[in-house]
């Protein structure tokens, strides 16, 4: 989690503003740690709180700086890291499968479908809960982008994943 919001924040964040400065700074192109979050909640379920905590708090201290002595910060990110568990459950429960006993291309587009799922979700509590005071018009707009940010930060994980996984599979 940790790599991830480095990789956003001091990489993916100072060439968005350098290649693409019409972007607002507060939405990135490619938001990797959403791919972290929906990855270990496909695989972990509610675990992954608590796997993904320290993460979330060394990456609130030197990247996202909200502050810790409010209220509205932990209703944050239990909004935004107990939404994707949330949806793999229902999931589960609404397929009568278990998603973790399924084909590799099932896998794929159940984590791929809860992650757009949890992009909606997770963006529209997000900006309910911290950002209220943005116009209406601005409101939905800020709201697309975080969920295009959220979307493409997963499918870049998942790309670099398999390509990965496909080289170590030739390597042996």
């Amino acid at each position: 989690m940790i790599i991830a919001y480095f990789l956003t924040w001091e990489l993916i964040m100072d060439g968005q503003r350098m290649f693409m400065p019409m972007l607002p700074t507060l939405a990135t192109l490619f938001y990797l740690p959403f791919g972290i979050k929906v990855i270990s909640a496909f695989f972990e379920g509610w675990r992954c709180i608590l796997y993904l905590a320290p993460g979330i708090v060394i990456g609130n201290i030197f990247w996202v700086g909200m502050p810790f002595d409010t209220v509205v910060t932990y209703v944050t990110w239990l909004a935004s890291y107990g939404t994707a568990p949330a949806i793999f459950a229902a999931l589960d429960w609404a397929t009568r499968d278990d998603r973790r006993n399924v084909t590799a291309g099932r896998a794929w587009r159940t984590m791929i479908a809860g992650g757009v799922a949890a992009s909606v979700v997770i963006s529209v509590l997000v900006h309910v809960i911290r950002h209220r005071n943005i116009p209406q018009d601005d409101f939905i707009l800020s709201m697309l982008k975080y969920m295009i940010g959220d979307m493409l930060g997963l499918l870049l994980i998942l790309g670099v994943l398999m390509g990965l996984f496909r080289y170590m599979r030739k390597t042996r």
